[in-house]
C-alpha cells in the first residue's frame, strides 16, 4: 500500500469535491500523517463542530507512558503538534475514547481512575470558562461494576446512548448495549441482541447521521484479520440486522477499529495497524460516500 499523508483533510474531503469525484480520486484509506500519528497508539478522534479542533486518544506522548487525551488544532491545511489535555489525563490511570458533544461543552472519556463503579467507567468533563473541569462519573445505568466504555449518542437531543459493556446478560465479553433518555432519565440498559452481539468482542458502536445504522468493531470470525469494522441497521420492528463487514476498502489483515465521523458526516475516520503507517495504531480516513451504501 502507498503511504499517503492527510494534512488538509477537510479541505480535500469537504464540499469542494462531489462524492463521485471523491470516489474517483481516493480508492484507499489515507493516513493522517506524522504530526498526528506517532510510533505509539493514536486512535479514536472526535471533533468540534467546525472541524478545527480534534481530540483523540494518544499514547506515550511528551515522555509519558500510557493512554492520555490529546488535542490538536487545524492551521490552514495542517494540524498543530498534539498536546496532552492535562485536566483529563493522569499519570497513574488510562484515559481513552474521547467524545465531544456537538456544542463542544462536554467531553466524555473512558478512565480507569478510582471513584467509579468497579471496572473502567465512562466519565464526563464540562468546559467552564475555557477550561475542562475534573471529570465526573456518569453512574448507572451507563456504568456498572464491569467494564463500560466506547460511548456514543444519537438522536436530536442525544437521547439514545450506545456503549460497550462486559456486564452480565450479554453474549460474550464486550457487547453493545443501549439506553434511552425519557423525561430526563436514562432507562435500564438493553443488550442489542444476537444479531449484533456474539461470543466474540463487539465494541465501539458509532451511529450514522440519522441514527439508523451503527458501525461496530468486532473480532468475530470471517473478517479480513484481527478486528474489523462492520455495520448493522435498524429493522422496521426496532431490532437490528446481522452485522455486515465493510469490506477491504476499510478492513485489512491487521486491526481496523473504532470509527468516527467528521462533523459534516462526509469523512469516515478509523484507527488501523495496517502497513504504511507510523507505528502501533494510526488514524486513517476515507470518504464516507465510498462505504455508505453497505448495509
Amino acid at each position: 500500500m502507498r503511504r499517503k499523508f492527510g494534512l488538509g483533510i477537510f479541505a480535500l474531503l469537504g464540499s469542494i469535491l462531489t462524492p463521485s469525484l471523491l470516489l474517483a480520486q481516493i480508492l484507499e484509506p489515507t493516513n493522517m500523517g506524522p504530526v498526528i500519528n506517532s510510533a505509539a497508539r493514536d486512535a479514536e478522534p472526535t471533533f468540534t463542530a467546525d472541524g478545527q479542533t480534534m481530540y483523540f486518544n494518544c499514547f506515550d506522548r511528551d515522555g509519558r507512558i500510557g493512554g492520555d487525551i490529546c488535542v490538536a488544532h487545524r492551521r490552514g491545511d495542517s494540524w498543530t503538534e498534539p498536546e496532552i489535555v492535562s485536566a483529563l489525563s493522569t499519570d497513574e490511570y488510562v484515559e481513552v475514547e474521547p467524545l465531544l458533544s456537538p456544542d463542544g461543552k462536554q467531553l466524555y472519556i473512558m478512565s480507569t481512575r478510582p471513584g467509579g463503579h468497579g471496572g473502567p467507567d465512562i466519565w464526563v468533563s464540562e468546559l467552564v470558562n475555557g477550561a475542562w473541569s475534573a471529570p465526573k462519573n456518569l453512574d448507572a445505568p451507563i456504568n456498572s461494576p464491569d467494564a463500560d466504555h466506547c460511548l456514543y449518542f444519537s438522536g436530536e437531543n442525544w437521547e439514545f446512548a450506545y456503549w460497550t459493556s462486559t456486564r452480565p446478560g450479554g453474549f460474550g465479553g464486550n457487547d453493545i448495549w443501549m439506553s434511552e433518555k425519557i423525561d430526563g432519565v436514562w432507562q435500564q440498559a438493553v443488550n442489542l441482541g444476537p444479531n449484533v452481539n456474539t461470543a466474540a468482542s463487539e465494541h465501539h458502536s458509532l451511529p450514522s447521521a440519522d441514527g439508523q445504522s451503527l458501525y461496530v468493531t468486532t473480532t468475530r470470525a470471517g473478517g479480513f484479520g484481527g478486528e474489523d469494522i462492520y455495520v448493522t441497521s435498524r429493522t422496521n420492528d426496532g431490532g437490528w440486522t446481522t452485522l455486515t463487514n465493510l469490506g477491504e476498502s476499510v478492513n485489512s489483515d491487521r486491526h481496523d477499529r473504532c470509527p468516527a465521523f467528521s462533523p459534516d458526516f462526509k469523512t469516515f475516520f478509523f484507527d488501523s495497524e495496517r502497513s504504511g503507517g507510523f507505528g502501533n495504531k494510526d488514524l486513517w480516513y476515507l470518504p464516507y460516500a465510498s462505504i455508505e451504501h453497505i448495509r
